[in-house]
């Protein structure tokens, strides 16, 4: 499991480095950007890169971590937008097919694709809309820019702007219609977590005939060492942040963290594979050295209980029965916690497993 680890990262920052390029825009410019998707029809186009990490010129000097670039362009009308990719990870994140309301403070960006954005208060961000319009009423505060593309800005009298305005009506942005509406941000929700199940069946059949001795070991901790795992857990939540502030509190160190941040998502990762095939050996009546087969078809069983909820939610809420809405509300809800704690203990989990091989290759 260690290997499989180093190798991910490796990968990472192997393909990181062939695609890394340095540009001149108003200052030194520096990024790490190891994915590009580009997207074209009759209308336009749109072009999305991401990175891991961008360090801007001028003064003063700032850095931004995960950074996202949007480049769009319809006929004659170009527009390039920079995003700090932790933006997304803020609490309500990205709004999808669903108007907006945004009341008193908030921090951190406001993006919405497919919905109409209301301020009314105070944003400490940019505000972005994908094919809606953005309202500002009077007295509402906006320390960043307002982008609406495909749609408009409207600011009452007294309205604030600090940063830029831009407002592209007549852009045609790609595929947009996907997210136009909540059934259809339902559906693609949904989409999403097939892509999620298939790459959860991917790396399953990997560890169960690639690594089948390091599973099993990880099931086993998962298994006999709840109490290990739990602890671990804590001191990983308290000893992580810790450490990439000190990283980040460096130049070199600031290199390293996003490294570490794909190292955490790989070891929670493989920890929900471990705690899905645990609780379906549990459930079968199962020991951790059961056969390949086995392991296999227990994965199965124990991401159909915890991703069950989630998909069944989805499918409920496109009804237009709002019994079955509410219901699907309370099963996504309870899919996502379930899905969540089951990726924390893992972590823990794993965290545990690697300590007891490291020592157990030290002694």
């Amino acid at each position: 499991m260690k290997k499989i680890v180093f190798a991910v990262m490796g990968l990472l920052a192997l393909f990181t480095i062939l695609r890394s390029y340095g540009q001149e825009v108003g200052g030194t410019r520096y990024v790490l950007q190891p994915g590009v998707l580009e997207i074209s029809s009759g209308a336009g186009s749109a072009r999305i890169a991401f990175g891991l990490l961008e360090r801007a010129g001028g003064t003063p000097r700032a850095w931004s971590l995960l950074p996202i670039r949007v480049e769009f362009s319809s006929g004659g009308q170009r527009l390039t937008l920079a995003l700090n990719g932790l933006s997304l990870l803020s609490p309500g994140g990205v709004r999808v097919g669903r108007p907006l309301r945004v009341t008193g403070q908030r921090e951190g960006d406001v993006i919405s694709v497919g919905g109409k954005v209301t301020v009314a208060g105070t944003v400490r961000g940019d505000v972005w809309t994908f094919g809606a319009d953005v309202q500002l009423e009077r007295g509402a505060v906006v320390t960043g820019s307002v982008v609406a593309l495909g749609g408009a800005v409207h600011a009452a009298r007294g309205a604030v702007i600090r940063g830029n305005k831009y407002s592209l009506p007549n852009v045609k942005l790609p595929f947009l219609r996907l997210f136009s509406s909540g059934e259809s941000a339902a559906t693609f929700r949904f989409l999403v977590q097939c892509l999620g199940v298939l790459l959860y069946l991917l790396v399953l059949f990997l560890a169960v005939h690639f690594t089948r001795d390091r599973l099993a070991g990880l099931v086993g901790a998962l298994a006999s060492g709840w109490k290990g795992a739990i602890l671990y857990l804590v001191l990983g939540v308290f000893l992580i942040p810790i450490g990439v502030a000190l990283l980040a509190a460096t130049i070199l160190g600031i290199v390293v963290v996003p490294f570490v941040a794909v190292a955490v998502l790989v070891l929670a990762y493989l920890g929900f594979v471990g705690f899905t095939v645990r609780l379906g050996m549990w459930m079968r009546g199962l020991g951790p050295d059961a056969p390949a087969g086995a392991a296999y078809t227990s994965g199965l069983l124990g991401l159909l209980v915890i991703k069950g909820p989630v998909l069944l939610g989805i499918l409920l809420g496109l009804l237009t029965s709002g019994l079955f809405q509410a219901v699907g509300r309370f099963l996504f809800g309870v899919g996502a916690a379930a899905t969540i704690i089951a990726a924390l203990y893992g972590f823990g989990g794993t965290l545990r497993y690697l300590r007891s091989r490291a020592g157990g290759a030290g002694a």
